[in-house]
Parts: structure tokens; sequence; C-alpha cells
């Protein structure tokens, strides 16, 4: 019998693939309206999914004169989008995306306690520390706090939470999980230590079964060495994913969508990812790595490799940029038939690799409701995928302690 595989839906605008948008089997009109979160919150849970998760950015995106609307990825209050879809729903869970480092622990603590009392038990908190540097302007501030210091100010802000939920349950009665699910995406080692003393679930990138091995194996040691217990927390990498009846077919449809994409789009989409603004560079003239590693926010090193050998070899930077949105965000791709993708899914789970998958639909809703009608059959009868939800929390469905330790008064 395989090991039970969590699903989680990490749905953003219309989809993962920065053209996602312009294929048929996308509704770009429906973002902006409750008809379609309604739809899409009781896919998911049809489909048995643990949660949705909403993404969330404070900066803007159109900042220096950009027009990156084309990317189809709007930043709509995530927590007004989930209380929607908390409405027509009632197993699935509900993770949210908030600040540490522009929320205060008050503010933190008042949104979670109500959408967990009004759900019956769903919320969950994808904690983050703030990385894009436009942001701090928003907020006043010339610039972001120092990385570390986001992560010492995160841990604090956690930690007064906590204390103010434990003085709401004990005042008016325990809500149905004592505080939300933490959820956290760190990937340097300052995240994968924040993330291992509170994390109970983790997001994360591994495009080979290896690499989800490699981290899974890592943060579980870390967990350990926090004292906490490795098999409470979930470890759930993302998954873009192309369906069709053939292998050949997957293909075929992955390289359709992917030439909707123009090069401008291409590079608006590199920058970002890289959290540097490439917009005003020649497509035809070299990758700018000098601009890119003074510029982004992100791990110098890990970027640094990543350009090494396409800018070593000449490659344009629209040609990069072009074969970029290939593996959204770094993530892994499947492109194949259903079967092949349980198949997939089964011997990940089972060699250690993952938990289950945050699930990044190339569009939406049409690749998600494919997956549902035709995925989620197949693990289901292999035993990998559960046919009902054993209760009404997130905690519950997560085979979470229904009570986390660190609520205890």
């Amino acid at each position: 019998m395989p090991r039970p595989i969590h699903l989680w839906a990490f749905l953003q605008g219309i989809g993962h693939y920065p053209s996602g948008w312009r294929h048929p089997g996308a509704e770009p009109e429906g973002v902006f309206t409750m008809d379609y979160y309604a739809r899409v919150g009781r896919l998911v849970e049809k489909g048995r999914f643990d949660a949705i998760v909403f993404g969330d950015q404070l900066q803007s995106r159109g900042v220096r004169g950009r027009t990156p609307e084309h990317l189809a990825m709007p930043t709509l209050d995530p927590m007004a989008l989930l209380s929607a879809i908390a409405s027509v729903t009632q197993h699935v869970g509900l993770v949210n995306t908030l600040s540490t480092t522009y929320w205060s622990p008050e503010g933190l603590a008042e949104r979670f306690a109500t959408m967990d009392r009004m759900s019956g038990g769903r919320a969950g908190w994808n904690i983050v520390t703030t990385a894009h540097p436009d942001t701090a302007p928003n907020f006043g501030d010339e610039e972001l706090p120092e990385k570390s210091q986001r992560y010492k100010m995160a841990a604090q802000t956690v930690a007064q939470a906590q204390d103010i939920w434990r003085e709401r349950n004990a005042a008016l009665g325990p809500s149905p999980q004592a505080r939300p699910v933490f959820v956290q995406a760190g990937q340097s080692g300052d995240g994968r230590d924040f993330a291992a003393s509170i994390a109970e679930a983790i997001f994360c990138s591994a495009p080979t079964i290896e690499e989800g091995i490699a981290f899974r194996n890592d943060m579980r040691a870390r967990v350990a060495a926090a004292g906490r217990d490795p098999d409470a927390v979930r470890i759930m990498p993302g998954l873009s994913f192309i369906l069709a009846e053939t292998e050949a077919a997957a293909i075929a449809k992955d390289q359709a969508i992917l030439d909707l994409a123009d090069e401008a789009l291409c590079i608006e989409y590199l920058s970002e990812s890289l959290n540097c603004d490439l917009t005003g560079f020649d497509p035809a003239g070299p990758i700018p790595v000098d601009h890119i590693l003074s510029q982004t926010c992100f791990p110098k090193a890990d970027i640094g490799r990543a350009l090494e050998k396409p800018a070593a070899i000449g490659l344009p930077l629209g040609k990069f940029a072009s074969g970029y949105v290939r593996t959204p965000r770094g993530h892994n791709v499947f492109r194949g038939t259903a079967s092949q993708l349980a198949n997939m899914m089964i011997q990940w789970v089972d060699a250690g690799a993952c938990d289950g998958f945050t699930l990044q639909p190339a569009y939406m809703p049409g690749e998600l409701e494919i997956f549902v009608e035709e995925v989620v059959p197949i693990l289901q009868a292999a035993g990998a995928l559960r046919m009902d939800y054993p209760g009404s929390t997130l905690r519950e469905t997560m085979g979470l302690p229904r009570w986390p330790a660190d609520m205890a008064a």
C-alpha cells in the first residue's frame, strides 16, 4: 500500500505559466468574480485536497513605469478570497500568506482567529518575512530590514501572536484548532532553520526526485535538532503539470502554451522571478549577470550558478528568458498522462522525496479540472489518496495533532 499523499492547491491568478491565461481553458475574466472562486473551491474539495494556498505581495507590480498586468497574476487580498471560498466549502483548508515584517502580532492574531472560528478550524498561515525591496517604501521605510533580522522579527511576531491566541482561547473558549496551521517556505539557511522551529508544512522547490529527497532529509534533521517531531511536518514541493491523453500530446500542448508567450512577456516573468527589473535591456543582448547579482535580494550564489552556463555560451537575454518559462519558478514541471502523473506522485512520496505536492496548474481552471477528474480517481484507487475527509479541521486533514503542543497554557 503506498504512503498517503497530501495535496495542496497553490492558486495564483490564472495559473503558473506566464502565458497560461491565454489558453482557451483559462478564464482570466473570472478572477474578479465570486463565481470563479466558488467553483474553484468546490473543485478542490471534490479532489479531497488538504488546502488551498494563496500567495501575496505587498509591493506594487507597476513600479518604475512597468506594465506587468499582462502576466495575469492579480494580487487580490487573499483573506477576502479565502473567506469567500470558506462560505461554499466545508472541509478544505484555507492557507493565507501574511508578512511578519509588516503586520503586527495583534493584527495577525485577530485575522487568523476570526478565520479559524468562522471556517470551523480550517485556517493556515503561510508565514513570510517579505523579500521584495519595493515593499519598504509602501510602509514608509527606505529599505527592508536585513534578512537575518527579518527572521528574528518573524520568530518574535509568531511568539507574540501565540500569546494572544492563548489569552483569547482562555477567555472565549478554544477556537477549533487553537491557532492556524503554520506553513513556511524558507530556502536559505536562515529560512530552513526558521521553518524547522515552527512549521507544520513546508513549501519548497524540488525539480528532481533526488533534490526532493535531499531537501526532505535536511529538513527532517533540522526539525529533530530543534526538538520537534519530524513526522509532524509535511514537506510539500511545488508541482506544475500539463496533462493529455498521451505523453506526446502533453508535450505538444506544453509547447503550444509556451508559444503563447512573446519575448517581452518572458523577460517580464524572469524579472519577477529574479526580483530584478530586466525590461530595459536589449533582448538580443547578453544576459546582464552583474546587474542581476547586484540588484536581486535572492541568494546570489544560487542565481549566479543558474546564470553561469547560459552566460558563458553567449545566450541572449530574450532566449534565456524564453527558456526559463519552461520551469516556472524553478519547480518540477510534469508533462504526460493522468496515470503517469499519478505513478510519479506515488513514486516520489514512497521514496521519501516529499509528503505530498503543492499543485500549481499551468492555467486555471481547466488544468485543475483535468487533474481532479482524471488523476484523483487513480490515486484513490491505488489507496494513495483519501476517499473522504477524516474530520472538519485542517489539522485533522493533514494528520497533525488536533491541539498543537506549543499552545499549552
